[in-house]
């Protein structure tokens, strides 16, 4: 009898161990994953902050974020975010590229449920005069 309560009591701790071990793990949760410019004036203002929360319950670490192409530089934290801390990726983008653009940007971290996140960005570049004409024909409309 004795020896079938410690087993018992063996088991129940092993599993309450390793359930204990399985929820200590980080969570990357961003604010939004896609961000539209609209349009942007030629060689203007490019750059767009993904906010995120690590809503697990240790430590995230990204591991890396890169771009689609040359034309996206995104800047990450390379020290690790505390749990319920937050963080932010900035994305500039070159602007000095007319026309439509849609790029993807991929996070890697240490989240085991979503190792790698993928942020978008899109928008038109026009030049300067282009735009105050569509900003006009926008409000004539209105």
């Amino acid at each position: 009898m004795k020896k079938a309560i410690i087993i018992t009591l063996l088991f129940s701790f092993g599993v309450l161990q390793t359930m204990a071990q399985k929820a200590v793990v980080p969570k990357i949760t961003f604010e939004e994953t896609t961000f539209n410019f609209d349009t942007i004036m030629q060689n203007g203002n490019g750059e767009h902050v993904f906010r995120f929360t690590n809503t697990g319950d240790a430590p995230l670490l990204i591991t890396s974020a890169f771009s689609s192409c040359g034309c996206v530089v995104p800047e990450w934290p390379k020290e690790p975010i505390a749990p319920q801390a937050s963080g932010s990726i900035k994305v500039k983008y070159n602007t000095s590229k007319l026309g439509l653009f849609t790029k993807v940007i991929v996070v890697k971290s240490n989240d085991k449920e979503t190792p790698k996140t993928i942020l978008r960005i899109n928008g038109i570049v026009v030049e300067a005069k282009e735009k105050k004409q569509t900003q006009n024909e926008t409000k004539q409309v209105k």
